[in-house]
């Protein structure tokens, strides 16, 4: 019953606004708000998130990795509706090896089993995707300080250095 008083109301008021009784009427200027880019080149401040030296990727997270001078980047988590640059869709634990496989071994993997899990994540199927896949990889340091060895299958949008909002199920 509320609704209906709420609807009534607003076309009774809608009407008389627009009579046109011959009176001044100063109607209510409207504007219409532009929704919010998708995409930005803006970086979020490191305070907006979490830093870390060793990044673990877990699904839904979104990060940026910004360089720090002569020293090694930093990882920043950042909450996705803040810019950033990837988004993790999925992880795998590399477990063949107790030492460091090297990068092209470990992304050969990525490539084998990332493309697996995008559509289920994204919402479209990668081949048809106007986004791009990537990975985050354990490094060695990471790998010999006992960091898990796990690898993130990222998402990034290649129209734009940063993406707002999340990809999942967007199917874009």
């Amino acid at each position: 019953m509320v609704l209906g008083i709420v609807v009534v109301a607003f076309i009774v008021i809608s009407a008389s606004a627009c009579s046109g009784n011959g009176a001044n009427n100063d109607a209510a200027a409207t504007t219409t708000t532009e929704p919010a880019p998708t995409t930005t080149t803006t970086e979020a401040p490191l305070s907006a998130g979490k830093q870390f030296s060793f990044y673990v990727p877990a699904v839904g997270e979104c990060f940026d990795v910004r360089p720090i001078g002569n020293a090694a980047p930093i990882y920043l988590r950042l909450d996705c509706s803040l810019p950033h640059q990837n988004e993790v869709f999925a992880t795998f634990d590399y477990t063949d090896t107790k030492t460091y496989p090297g990068a092209e071994k470990l992304q050969t993997q990525a490539k084998q089993r990332c493309p697996a899990s995008w559509e289920a994540y994204v919402g479209k199927p990668y081949e048809t995707s106007r986004l791009a896949l990537a990975y985050a990889l354990p490094d060695e340091a990471g790998w010999n300080n006992g960091i898990r060895h796990v690898v993130g299958c990222l998402v990034v949008d290649p129209a734009s250095e940063r993406r707002v909002g999340s990809v999942k199920g967007i199917a874009e």
